[in-house]
């Protein structure tokens, strides 16, 4: 029997296939957006928390500063199959268009001349695939036929205090504690699966900057989340499952991050940034049901690889109103052959963005960004993850593709 509930590590919010570094989502905030990500050193203004707590020491004194704002995108992703196996045909396939709405707050006030404090809600992680009927359609014999795959999500939002040191002239350092809610769903023809659940972590970062030059390096924890919750609407052909509740641990990995940022001339800065992140932290995801057995016997171990992306931006004082930025960046794949699924992220990408900061007003500021995300296709010629029981279905067995357009919008004024 297939439990998909054994691919979600998403947010129902966000498209399958496309993001970064598998599920790990682009930051909503715009300035962010349209650098690809690469402002580890520069990021400023309250939602810096969320990015590198240690940047937060640029507050201005005076009013407490807020930002709020979303990503909205376009999301699009396709199979390819040459052969057709089991109940499924040969053929192209598309997923459901998905339009991620991820939204963010972030509070900053100056306590004292050296120590700033902060409060941010985020959504650093996330995916969700909706694929249309009868692409991952798996004989039944006499039962007839039924989707393996159909609505895989998981919500997972970040939200806590900061506070940032002002430790020298040249260097400072910061703090973020953040609670951690996951929800997560799956729903197929086979069964549906929902489960929540809580967890704790931490985000550090250190600054060191000069009239020239800026370092930023920020480290956030890995997460270990426990979810409960239940399941039904069982197919007839899943003997081993039991309707009623399940449990699992959703693994979230440690991720450094490290940007070097050189003014190219007083008006400009170009920063260079390394993104690190440990999956082979998440080894397994083992869902048990209420008789103390496994839902995903045989597919809930993991063999994902840790990614080094490569990210690079822009950032333009064009005059004393509008900024601009630009970026790129890269992300590999830590998605091994053998886990692939569809409702898993597993393409490397490549991401292209621009965007900019006009002033309003004294101290209110609009943010736009738009940030194109290409998924390389990939060839899968073998998964553990289409086995349906003992038998191999060869459904996942094809090319995939994905692309997003994400824009960004944001503002940021004082209370």
């Amino acid at each position: 029997m297939k439990s998909r509930i054994s691919a979600v590590i998403f947010i129902c919010i966000c498209p399958g296939l496309v993001y970064a570094s598998s599920n790990v989502l682009p930051r909503a905030n715009s300035e962010s957006l349209g650098m690809a990500d690469a402002n580890v050193a520069l990021a400023s203004g309250p939602a810096a928390q969320i990015i590198n707590p240690a940047n937060l020491v640029d507050i201005p004194h005076g009013a407490m500063q807020w930002e709020g704002g979303t990503l909205l995108g376009k999301a699009d992703a396709s199979f390819s199959r040459t052969t057709a196996t089991s109940a499924a045909r040969a053929g192209d396939f598309n997923a459901r268009t998905t339009y991620p709405l991820v939204p963010f707050f972030a509070v900053a006030n100056r306590w004292s001349e050296r120590v700033v404090v902060g409060f941010s809600v985020d959504t650093p992680h996330g995916l969700s695939s909706e694929w249309k009927d009868h692409t991952w359609e798996v004989s039944l014999g006499s039962l007839g036929s039924a989707d393996m795959v159909k609505l895989a999500q998981l919500t997972v939002i970040r939200f806590g205090p900061s506070v940032a040191w002002q430790t020298s002239e040249n260097w400072s350092t910061g703090v973020r504690l953040f609670g951690q809610y996951v929800e997560a769903i799956d729903e197929s023809d086979i069964v549906t699966q929902r489960a929540d659940g809580t967890s704790l972590g931490a985000q550090i970062g250190v600054r060191y900057r000069t009239p020239g030059l800026k370092v930023g390096f920020a480290y956030t924890t890995p997460t270990n989340t426990k979810i409960n919750g239940k399941q039904d609407n069982i197919h007839a052909a899943a003997t081993s499952l039991v309707p009623g509740d399940i449990n699992a641990r959703i693994l979230l990995p440690a991720r450094v991050q490290t940007g070097v940022a050189f003014r190219v001339r007083p008006d400009l800065w170009w920063e260079v940034d390394l993104d690190w992140i440990g999956w082979s932290y998440y080894d397994q995801l083992s869902i048990y049901q209420s008789n103390g057995t496994l839902t995903n016997t045989n597919k809930n171990e993991r063999h994902y690889n840790d990614t080094l992306s490569f990210r690079t931006g822009l950032k333009w004082e064009k005059s004393a109103r509008l900024t601009l930025h630009a970026g790129y960046g890269y992300d590999p794949t830590p998605v091994p052959e053998r886990d692939v699924s569809p409702s898993t992220s597993f393409l490397r990408k490549s991401r292209l963005a621009f965007g900019g900061r006009y002033q309003l007003e004294r101290g209110a500021y609009l943010d736009f960004a738009y940030q194109f995300i290409y998924g390389h296709p990939r060839k899968i010629n073998a998964s553990d993850q289409d086995l349906f029981g003992s038998t191999d279905t060869h459904l996942f067995e094809g090319t995939y593709r994905a692309e997003t357009h994400a824009f960004g919008l944001s503002f940021t004024s004082r209370f």
